[in-house]
């Protein structure tokens, strides 16, 4: 390979050099390294460019501790993966699979575009710089754990990890793991699917991982895990791989939190806009060094920041927050908790819409927890002791019902044009009760009287719309038209229908609150603290 057949990445390579290192890779790990270790050799690029891995006899190649060099270029391959349900306990770890356990890849690693089936294995591998997965499909039970060392600007733009289902099937807990990597700097998951499981414990992150316009799909852990436990926790993510390719491993990643300012305990630059959290996101034990962006970012779940430092680095503007539970019920206590602590991130970053936000959540929250608790007593008490419990439930339900009257006519008081609109609204409803009630007497007026007397209606329904001031505003002339048409009163005040003033009475309150709920969302969205 000496001869002038070696090419520059991004040259099509002939399938004759594709053939040399099929079958240099099936003579195994010592004879490859062995290849590789030539000074003639040294500056040869690796290709399997397009190589279907899932047919024999290349079903069989497995890559673990491989030294590959500068711009090894796997794009477009395609691996068997295990079948799950007809496989036995030891056939997920036997060939067939992508296994590239403690292999060490140089420059330019370029997995882009390939498909990878169950049990995709990088544990203990190490890449050099721009290592690229774009556009790669991953099975279930991807792994990069194992202390995986990523060089600057790694890519796993547009990449597709699906953990389908089954989590539990043959024992695993995680679907997609960087569990313990390193990333030196600038990674890229822009517009990846991820999930339905995905684990980034400990993973030290350089300055500018992006995850823009990403997707997790079910529940994702950025846990840190502090520098006092990481030898400990180190030891656990890597006991498959060799001794020297873990010390190997170690001295790389305390080379780069050096030199980055990164550690499995912190978080510098992030940037989360756009992304899409379907499952549980929890980022606790974390110290956030520099910005972390979640611009317009959506969270189905109350996210995790538990036992944060320097959360008001964190910048949620925009961010929507569409809640929902494990459960058949609205809440659970496990989401109460998460939500007083995000309460308390929200605070400290001062964003005063967020927090009015969460504090609804959590009011919601403990409504649905003691609805759920008192179903489960109501289930469990003795006959005499149900009344009791009943009435706690009715009670429960007054106040889940005015949360929702709350939420239907202010939005919690976020929203200034709801309650106008209901303002305007409420006049043709009122309008048309007043119309229904004084439609007797209205019987009484002159044909040629009737248009003048539906305008007094009118006035009537628009003049209460306005608190304190409506039916007064009204011209003594107006009322002795609307309630004594048939000058029935004589000299006397003319008295409105019992219905009447009752309807009046009734629509003045709810002005009144309509009003109250628009200079609320004023007061919240001008709030200062």
């Amino acid at each position: 390979m000496g001869d002038g057949d070696e090419a520059a990445p991004g040259v099509q390579f002939d399938e004759h050099v594709k053939a040399f290192f099929l079958a240099l890779a099936a003579a195994g790990k010592d004879a490859w390294n062995t290849w590789r270790s030539d000074s003639a050799n040294k500056d040869v690029y690796v290709t399997f460019s397009g190589i279907d891995f899932s047919q024999a006899p290349k079903d069989g190649i497995n890559f673990s501790g491989f030294e590959f060099g500068d711009c090894a270029d796997f794009s477009q391959c395609k691996w068997r993966g295990v079948d799950l349900f007809r496989a036995g306990a030891t056939d997920i770890f036997k060939p067939g699979r992508a296994c590239f356990l403690g292999a060490s890849f140089g420059y330019r690693a370029n997995f882009e575009g390939a498909t990878f089936n169950d049990f995709a294995s990088f544990t203990g591998a190490s890449f050099g710089d721009r290592a690229s997965f774009a556009g790669a499909a991953f099975g279930q039970y991807a792994s990069f754990t194992g202390g995986v060392e990523f060089g600057a600007q790694a890519s796993f733009e547009g990449a597709m990890f699906d953990a389908a289902a089954r989590l539990d099937a043959a024992g695993f807990d995680d679907g997609v793991s960087f569990r313990g990597a390193t990333f030196d700097g600038g990674a890229s998951f822009q517009e990846a699917v991820i999930g339905p499981v995905a684990n980034f414990d400990g993973t030290a992150f350089g300055d500018w991982t992006f995850f823009d316009f990403a997707v997790f799909k079910g529940a994702v852990t950025f846990n840190g895990k502090p520098l006092a436990q990481w030898t400990e926790f180190f030891r656990s993510i890597t006991h498959g791989l060799a001794p020297d390719t873990r010390r190997a491993l170690k001295k790389m990643h305390k080379r780069s939190w050096k030199i980055n300012g990164s550690a499995p305990d912190r978080f510098l630059s992030l940037s989360f806009p756009n992304v899409h959290f379907c499952g549980d996101a929890t980022f606790s034990g974390r110290s956030f060094e520099r910005r972390a962006v979640f611009t317009a970012s959506q969270f189905d779940r109350p996210p995790d920041f538990d036992a944060v430092t320097n959360a008001s680095r964190i910048d949620f503007t925009g961010a929507h927050f569409s809640f929902d539970s494990r459960g058949r019920l609205p809440w659970d206590s496990e989401v109460l908790g998460c939500l007083r602590t995000f309460r308390k991130v929200a605070e400290e970053t001062k964003n005063h819409d967020l927090e009015h936000d969460l504090y609804i959540e959590e009011r919601k929250a403990e409504r649905g927890v003691s609805l759920h608790r008192l179903l489960e007593e109501f289930k469990r008490a003795p006959i005499t002791g149900k009344p009791l419990i009943i009435g706690q439930l009715l009670r429960q339900c007054l106040w889940i019902a005015i949360i929702f009257g709350y939420w239907a006519l202010a939005d919690y008081g976020r929203s200034v044009e709801r309650p106008l609109a209901w303002l305007v609204v409420s006049v043709f409803i009122f309008h048309y009760w007043y119309a229904l009630m004084l439609t007797p007497l209205k019987q009484q007026v002159d044909p040629a009287n009737k248009d003048y007397y539906d305008q007094a209606v009118w006035m009537l329904a628009l003049g209460d719309a306005v608190p304190f001031v409506g039916h007064l505003s009204i011209d003594a002339g107006i009322k002795k038209s609307l309630y004594c048409p048939s000058d029935v009163c004589g000299e006397h005040s003319p008295i409105p229908p019992l219905g009447v003033q009752v309807l009046v009475i009734v629509q003045n309150v709810v002005s009144i609150t309509l009003i109250f709920f628009f200079g609320l969302a004023l007061r919240n969205y001008f709030k200062i603290k």
